[in-house]
């Protein structure tokens, strides 16, 4: 099968300091991507792939305090700022270590479900991640994904895309972008039934980023700077980035002044 081309990574230490801001909005995926796990069982072990600041195995650590969640994620930055969650509210029952989703350093068929939110097979090497997700899940053990996929469809990070076209040298090329290589035909499906995994289903996520002005949603994308390459731009080419975000944005304005801006991502869910 064609499958995308060489693989890009963000700088994902660097985004961490701020990597919380964005967690309200997609929090509303957390909460699908568990309701698609079967009720896990006294003393399972969940793995939550490239986790980040530690979501979602946070939220299964709270909601289920006989379940012991692991999170790994390749950033060491990300995972401090996990561990000092963990730290804050005692919990037991929720560990957090450095560990790259492509060579995990976990035993054969360990642990009883796998969870990850927009980090597994999005970025950095697919294949290996996906090979890697099937040899540490048991059999019979289940998990459940979200990826960003048809980025038409990540509104807000779209939209800024489309304005920065305008502003960024031709030939720029974000990390992004490679998302789409991998949306839509179940290709990351056809991948996961490829490796071992079985009952292999997908389907599309809706909802909304709510904000109470414009700042809030340029906040968020001013912080990713490095990876849409705006940080490159002039001050003066920044501020005009904004006012054509504005403008863009200006249809999911609200009577009230806040915004409500539709976003979608696929969820991919099964056994192996």
């Amino acid at each position: 099968m064609n499958t995308p081309s060489a693989p890009v990574m963000p700088d994902f230490n660097r985004m961490a300091a701020s990597f919380d801001r964005y967690l309200p909005q997609v929090h509303p995926v957390t909460l699908a991507l568990l309701d698609h796990l079967p009720a896990l069982a006294a003393g399972a072990e969940v793995l939550d792939v490239a986790c980040g600041t530690g979501e979602p195995g946070l939220t299964l650590a709270r909601r289920s305090p006989d379940v012991h969640v692991l999170g790994v994620d390749s950033a060491p930055a990300m995972i401090e700022v996990a561990r000092s969650k963990v730290a804050g509210e005692a919990l037991g029952n929720a560990r957090f270590e450095v560990m790259s989703s492509e060579a995990l350093a976990l035993g054969d068929e360990s642990v009883d479900a796998v969870i990850s939110r927009f980090g597994v097979m999005m970025f950095g090497d697919v294949r290996a991640s996906a090979r890697e997700l099937a040899r540490v899940l048991r059999r019979g053990g289940h998990f459940s994904l979200a990826v960003w996929d048809d980025m038409t469809r990540n509104t807000l990070v779209y939209s800024l895309t489309m304005v920065l076209a305008k502003h960024l040298p031709e030939g720029h090329v974000s990390p992004l972008h490679r998302l789409n290589e991998w949306a839509g035909d179940g290709l990351r499906a056809r991948l996961l039934e490829h490796v071992g995994l079985a009952a292999v289903r997908s389907e599309m996520f809706d909802w909304m980023y709510t904000f109470n002005s414009f700042e809030e949603p340029w906040d968020l994308v001013h912080r990713m700077g490095m990876i849409t390459g705006q940080a490159n731009l002039s001050p003066e080419a920044q501020e005009q980035v904004k006012a054509d975000l504005l403008e863009a944005l200006s249809i999911y304005r609200q009577p009230s002044g806040g915004y409500q801006i539709p976003h979608a991502c696929r969820l991919i869910w099964g056994r192996r």
